[in-house]
């Protein structure tokens, strides 16, 4: 079941804020054209080809079929070049806007898309229509949502790359001991909390269970936006802060009361709760499709789900990242990147990408029976539906957002007065979002 909230579907406004350094825009007008060349340059000399820089910072199995693609691109014809530069992700944050500001940055880059939005009103990273336009490139096989995300004033400005919604992954071995078979999953969150009780295992009964029939971060704000829209409400909604409704309180009320259960331990982040299933001491966790080469590195079987529903409907979030035009791309680079991209997103190449990557395909024709090699991925195209971007769109402050959510979410597993600190959450996030009007 879809989320009955309509916002998660409507493409996001430009921000009130500016999201990245100012006076950068007049500087990258005046870029240079793509990859140092002159226009008209093929940019490979008299070869003939035209050479499109890509950057991105996958590094392990994912950059391996990335690059594994520019490859095969390369080799599929002789027109262009895709030359891909592998950087930290932090090393391209700190480069992207004055690389590109002199013309020497990419002409194609990976970035999210709360980043993508932050660029675009800079004009590092210009429209993409044209390319939704071609119907060469099908991308009407493309999901909806997940084009809307980078659709800015009716422009889409960034091109699908990889989307993996969150699931919850659980111990097979767990599951079969406990007599819990496919009919048993979970598809509400009553059952899912029961089912974490039934779960959890404490020898002693001191209260500090040996294995947690569950592993949720409490330490950071991660799912609380998701839980949230679950419930039918949402933490920020068309510029304005809705946190405190007595609807959400009631949301998190639930899961006050869920969690003096004892399933689950409290004050940990998502790494360490991701770190006690892979050690065998939960049952489950919620996390994206990398934790599949995470339990493969320490021999644990795992099986996976769809976040079960709240009462408003299954959601769940995403990791996102697309692929983003830059403002120094010329019209050659311009045709090479959108051709490389065509190829990126065919059928054929989504099917390898999903196949090693263990990322859902980005297009809706691709079947689990296409991928059956990776029982996990097929399983995940049916969550890709239900899953979004969290805190998208608000004009900027994420990081002191995420902290005050952070100090809500201890209060929704430790106990206190959630209408109070609710409240008091509210204010402090709409004090954050008022810098950036």
């Amino acid at each position: 079941m879809s989320p009955s909230t309509p916002a998660l579907r409507r493409p996001a406004r430009r921000p009130r804020g500016v999201l990245l350094a100012a006076g950068t825009a007049a500087a990258l007008t005046l870029a240079a054209c793509s990859s140092g060349t002159d226009a008209g340059d093929s940019g490979d000399g008299d070869s003939g080809t035209t050479t499109v820089s890509v950057w991105h910072g996958f590094t392990e199995a994912d950059g391996d079929v990335v690059n594994q693609l520019a490859d095969e691109f390369n080799a599929s014809q002789d027109e262009y070049e895709i030359s891909v530069e592998v950087n930290p992700w932090n090393v391209i944050t700190d480069k992207l806007l004055p690389a590109v500001s002199a013309g020497n940055g990419p002409d194609l880059v990976v970035q999210p898309a709360d980043a993508g939005e932050g660029y675009v009103n800079q004009g590092v990273f210009v429209p993409m229509d044209s390319f939704y336009e071609n119907p060469e490139n099908e991308t009407d096989s493309y999901y909806p949502h997940v084009v809307d995300y980078a659709t800015f004033d009716g422009s889409r400005y960034a091109v699908p790359m990889a989307y993996g919604p969150f699931s919850v992954w659980y111990n097979t071995e767990m599951f079969a001991e406990a007599g819990i078979t496919e009919d048993d999953v979970p598809t509400t969150w009553e059952e899912w909390v029961a089912l974490a009780d039934e779960l959890t295992v404490d020898e002693n009964g001191d209260g500090e269970p040996e294995i947690y029939g569950l592993a949720l971060p409490d330490a950071d704000g991660t799912f609380l936006p998701s839980f949230i829209q679950a419930g039918g409400g949402s933490v920020y909604t068309d510029g304005d802060v809705t946190l405190d409704t007595p609807q959400n309180v009631e949301t998190l009320q639930w899961w006050q009361d869920a969690y003096e259960g004892g399933w689950g331990p409290t004050n940990v982040t998502l790494p360490e709760a991701v770190d006690l299933f892979k050690a065998g001491k939960a049952a489950m966790t919620v996390i994206g499709p990398w934790i599949i080469t995470g339990a493969e590195s320490v021999g644990l079987d795992i099986d996976v789900f769809e976040m079960p529903a709240g009462p408003e409907g299954v959601v769940t979030q995403a990791a996102a990242n697309y692929w983003w035009l830059t403002s120094q791309a010329d019209e050659q680079t311009t045709a090479g990147a959108e051709a490389f991209l065509r190829y990126y997103n065919s059928h054929d190449s989504q099917v390898l990408w999903a196949q090693q990557s263990y990322y859902p395909p980005n297009r809706t024709d691709i079947t689990a029976d296409q991928i059956g090699d990776t029982p996990f991925v097929g399983t995940m195209i049916d969550h890709t539906e239900n899953s979004y971007i969290r805190m998208y769109g608000i004009p900027g402050g994420l990081t002191d957002v995420n902290a005050e959510l952070s100090t809500l979410n201890t209060t929704v597993t430790q106990g206190g007065d959630l209408a109070a600190v609710t409240t008091e959450t509210a204010g402090s996030i709409a004090d954050i979002l008022s810098r950036f009007e």
